[in-house]
């Protein structure tokens, strides 16, 4: 398999001519859709296409204060008619402690997850969505992802024009318009999408808080069990029904060629059951966050990643598995506890540190170190996984006229060079120089490059 096939740069760049291409179909697009998105430009205002997910709530709500309002008024009218209560308690007493009890009540279980659900906390999941208004503004949402306590309540697409170097909805929001941050988008290696067995999705990292940025607070070098207990799951809905995960694994990779070889977490695919437990084998061992959520060859995940900062061009990785019928989860929450030793890629350990020692699935459960797997044990197919080496980084040199050098970068493989201000070139007795371009396209770097400016001779 082509090593540069599995390179997880692609998550967060795009060469500079495909990007350019793709902003002019999207012009094209956007153009042709504008009646479709018409009917929600009201919406839009109040909080984009947002709105159409909380609707609903807000018809309840409104219910639910007339409701109050008539009980209010039925109250005062039985009391002027029965008079002052001979019981021993108080008006105030006896009107209020039912609500106090409602409350208060919090449910023993976890719901089916294709049903309403509640979050572990106990606190309703109240989030709706129209999926057919959704449908109208775009085709390609196919589900919502939302996180308690975080910024992380999104529309999630596909596009069938993604591909390896090329993700569609990399720098264009939900309605395919220009957007920087982007959208939360699945991986086209996730074969059948919203329905595959390993959800993986992408939101960059952005320094306003939103798409994905929340995932770091997971922990940089360390856990923070404090985040985690606030964000133990997330929902992923689909107009099939909504969904809840349970996080069992938060990961810290690199993409980088000097950092070690890449543990290749862009799997949405697997070609065996074997095969599959070996990946979760594999981002178990490398969690910050031990988890001991059971899982086995029968349940579904979904994979969140985003660009980190422990070390350059790093991912954070959070696992999630859907929680199955009635399952109670908050035991696998209460013992969650750091990681004692998690694996992490070679530029995270000096000298004289040791790096765990990890195996495979297989290996690990004839041993029986695996009290987290529940299921069959006798697995068929191959359990091995493609690791392969991260990006490479290149020097790209950019020089003046005379040779003197004006900018030395490292870029990583497949990353575009920021080009330095304009160059001059003194004028000569007959001649002013203008600047026309650099000597070479470094918009997609893969190998050292210096790079010269070309002038254009001007007769005074």
């Amino acid at each position: 398999m082509d090593e540069k096939n599995l390179n997880p740069q692609e998550e967060t760049n795009t060469p500079a001519s495909e990007e350019t291409k793709a902003e002019t179909t999207a012009d094209t697009e956007n153009k042709a859709e504008k009646s479709n998105t018409s009917n929600i430009e009201n919406a839009t205002k109040k909080g984009g296409i947002f709105a159409l997910c909380k609707e609903k709530k807000g018809l309840v709500i409104a219910i639910a204060v007339i409701a109050v309002a008539l009980a209010v008024i039925l109250s005062v009218v039985l009391l002027k008619s029965c008079g002052t209560p001979t019981d021993p308690a108080t008006a105030d007493e006896v009107t209020t402690t039912p609500e106090t009890e409602a409350a208060t009540t919090v449910p023993e279980t976890q719901p089916d997850g294709t049903e309403d659900t509640t979050w572990p906390d106990g606190t309703p999941y109240e989030e709706t969505q129209d999926w057919k208004a959704l449908k109208e503004v775009n085709t390609d949402i196919k589900g919502w992802i939302t996180m308690k306590n975080t910024p992380i309540n999104y529309p999630v697409l596909v596009s069938e024009e993604d591909g390896f170097g090329y993700q569609y909805y990399l720098h264009r929001g939900y309605d395919k318009s220009y957007d920087y941050a982007g959208s939360i988008f699945i991986d086209y290696r996730s074969k059948e999408g919203e329905k595959s067995r390993n959800i993986l999705t992408h939101g960059h990292s952005m320094n306003d808080g939103s798409m994905y940025k929340a995932l770091i607070d997971f922990g940089e070098y360390e856990a923070d069990m404090n985040f985690y207990k606030k964000n133990p799951t997330l929902f992923f809905n689909t107009p099939e029904g909504n969904e809840q995960w349970i996080i069992f694994a938060v990961v810290k990779t690199n993409t980088l060629e000097d950092h070690g070889d890449f543990f290749n977490y862009l799997m949405g695919s697997f070609e065996s059951d074997a095969q599959y437990m070996n990946y979760i084998y594999n981002m178990k061992v490398r969690s910050i966050i031990d988890i001991p959520v059971p899982i086995n060859e029968t349940d579904d995940i979904i994979t969140l990643s985003t660009c980190s900062y422990e070390y350059t061009d790093f991912r954070t990785v959070v696992c999630a598995r859907k929680i199955r019928n009635n399952e109670k989860v908050n035991d696998y929450i209460n013992a969650a506890k750091p990681a004692e030793n998690p694996l992490w890629p070679d530029v995270h350990y000096s000298y004289d540190d040791k790096q765990p020692e990890i195996t495979t699935f297989k290996t690990e459960l004839q041993k029986n170190n695996l009290p987290w797997y529940d299921g069959k044990g006798d697995l068929e197919g191959s359990e091995w996984l493609v690791m392969t080496t991260g990006s490479k980084r290149f020097t790209v040199t950019f020089i003046n006229y005379d040779g003197s050098i004006i900018s030395t970068q490292q870029v990583s493989q497949g990353k575009s060079a920021s080009a330095p201000p304009d160059p001059v070139k003194p004028d000569s007795e007959n001649y002013t120089y203008r600047f026309v371009e650099w000597g070479l396209d470094f918009s997609d770097v893969d190998c050292n490059m210096t790079i010269a400016p070309k002038f254009e001779a001007i007769p005074k």
